[in-house]
């Protein structure tokens, strides 16, 4: 299972977050996961490649400047997970600080706990995915739209990629699946990602500070091509694009760079 969950917060005081929050949000994570199970978060945080989370900033707020915080106000943040154990840690973790009114804190500002969201029918951002449910559509696209909403890069060696790359997306994604995933994808289909075609993009650079240094990547919407005649290939790069809105996109995603997902038709972004 593959979960996204969203958490409403509200500020019980007034203060600026005046560098990227999702590093405060990645910081926060590993604080709740530390007192849920100090042995599991050394081990995640000692895992460089493919993690099993994502963080987002706040949901809805600008990433690339201060964030202002005020008291009473609501504020979402979102997390999502391709571990169980992770999951199970975590959300169990933060409905009993819900339930005995334990305040967290982000950056120095605490928050009280409202929610914690799993339902799709209540946050667009929220949902709940089986591997089963995954494998099972049938429906492949031949287009596939995918949006991103927060900065998208890609680190090669020591230098940053700061364009959509078809290859590296789903080199990534199909990485984390093959990780996470009972089922495995053979790995030989990567050479075939170098034909995935970028149809179309509508795409501006956009970058967040992180205490002395700035990253940059890329937002917007980014459309793929695939050829009809590689039925294998469409149906592994299908998969892997609704898998997206779990695992992220790209570099840091811990810190809620490459919060992506695909855009249906029927699909209202928010």
């Amino acid at each position: 299972m593959f979960y996204s969950v969203v958490v409403e917060l509200k500020a019980l005081e007034t203060g600026v977050i005046p560098t990227y929050p999702g590093k405060k949000i990645h910081g926060l994570f590993f604080n709740v996961l530390e007192k849920a199970n100090a042995e599991t978060s050394k081990k995640l945080h000692q895992n460089f490649n493919n993690k099993a989370f994502t963080v987002s900033s706040f949901l809805g707020k600008k990433v690339d400047e201060p964030v202002s915080i005020m008291k009473n106000k609501r504020y979402y943040i979102r997390l999502t997970f391709l571990d169980e154990k992770i999951f199970n840690l975590f959300t169990i973790t933060m409905f009993k600080n819900k339930i005995f009114k334990k305040e967290i804190y982000i950056e120095n500002i605490k928050f009280s706990i409202l929610r914690v969201i799993f339902d799709e029918e209540q946050s667009k951002w929220a949902g709940v995915l089986s591997i089963d449910e995954l494998l099972s559509k049938k429906d492949y696209s031949n287009k596939i739209k995918l949006k991103f909403y927060t900065p998208t890069l890609f680190r090669v060696g020591d230098k940053h990629l700061r364009y959509p790359d078809a290859k590296k997306i789903y080199t990534g994604l199909l990485n984390k699946f093959n990780k996470y995933s009972e089922y495995k994808f053979n790995e030989s289909i990567k050479e075939e990602f170098s034909n995935i075609k970028i149809i179309n993009k509508r795409i501006r650079k956009k970058r967040v500070f992180i205490n002395n240094f700035y990253l940059e990547g890329f937002v917007g919407d980014v459309e793929f091509e695939i050829s009809r005649g590689n039925n294998e290939l469409l149906k592994i790069v299908n998969i892997l694009s609704e898998f997206s809105f779990y695992a992220g996109v790209g570099y840091k995603t811990t810190m809620g760079m490459g919060q992506v997902r695909r855009e249906h038709k029927e699909c209202i972004a928010i």
